[in-house]
């Protein structure tokens, strides 16, 4: 038996299966990683806990015997199948399959409060934690496996944000937990990934000024390495002087780059954008 032979065994995909690489399958076979995985979660047994790319249940079954109740989501169907059947012993779990990006949480969790843990497809982790954050039934806290690149623009500090990091960092404090080798999967993955946990905050999804933070920083971020003043220029279509104006009204160098603001800063740049565009409305 090759060392993918036996991978493939270790991770309990069905006889036959074949991992599709346009859904991002890397089943988690370490269980080592898994336990690492929950305990960062820090389950309660009163705890409602969502898994996304759920698999072969590597992660399933340890939460079922720690949680109140599990929601395992599976999009492949062969998967979904044997994992109800190795699942049939816990009353506490759903198997659903269902694409995750299409899951109406407010229906599968109508009045309690819950958690994400999950080892997020690759090919969609990224939109998917961002829905999960830009949801209304928000969960309390994730705790996610995803590529280790996309963790670290989640997760960065001033000096290496991203248009990501201000699409996310609103709405929850984040940070790496660990790092996970390719070696932990089947197949093996190209990366390393990373698993990190997001305390979620209570901001409204649609409060205006993370809105236009958000917008603002799509422009910025397009020309990311030039200095605010030309990339908030070219992206808003401003004079150069209207830039700087701008920037200046926000408290922020408009020599500065992108990725050297924090989240205060975006905030305040969108004050000052709004301000603006009410003035020249009432002038108008």
């Amino acid at each position: 038996m090759n060392l993918s032979s036996a991978r493939r065994r270790r991770s309990g995909a069905p006889r036959g299966f074949r991992p599709r690489r346009s859904r991002g399958q890397n089943l988690l076979v370490d269980a080592g990683v898994a336990e690492q995985i929950i305990a960062a979660a820090r389950i309660e047994p009163d705890s409602a806990v969502l898994e996304i790319g759920a698999g072969t249940g590597v992660l399933t079954r340890p939460l079922a015997g720690m949680a109140g109740q599990v929601v395992a989501v599976e999009v492949d169907a062969e998967l979904a199948i044997a994992l109800r059947r190795r699942l049939r012993g816990y009353p506490n779990v759903a198997v659903l399959r269902r694409d995750a990006r299409a899951l109406d949480l407010e229906q599968i969790f109508p009045d309690r409060p819950y958690q994400v843990v999950a080892n997020l497809p690759y090919s969609v982790g990224t939109p998917l934690l961002v829905d999960l954050l830009h949801s209304r039934n928000r969960p309390k806290r994730l705790t996610v496996m995803l590529q280790r690149e996309v963790a670290e623009r989640i997760c960065a500090d001033p000096g290496d944000w991203s248009a990501l990091t201000v699409m996310t960092r609103p709405f929850g404090d984040a940070r790496i937990e660990f790092l996970v080798p390719p070696s932990a999967f089947w197949p093996r993955p190209k990366v390393t990934s990373a698993v990190i946990s997001v305390e979620t905050t209570g901001r409204d999804r649609k409060d205006p000024q993370v809105a236009s933070a958000i917008w603002l920083s799509r422009h910025a971020f397009a020309q990311r390495r030039k200095k605010l003043v030309n990339s908030i220029a070219a992206g808003l279509r401003l004079e150069r002087d209207a830039a700087v104006n701008l920037l200046t009204a926000a408290g922020i160098d408009p020599d500065d780059r992108p990725a050297n603001l924090d989240l205060p800063a975006w905030l305040a740049l969108s004050d000052a954008f709004r301000e603006e565009v009410a003035g020249a409305d009432g002038s108008g």
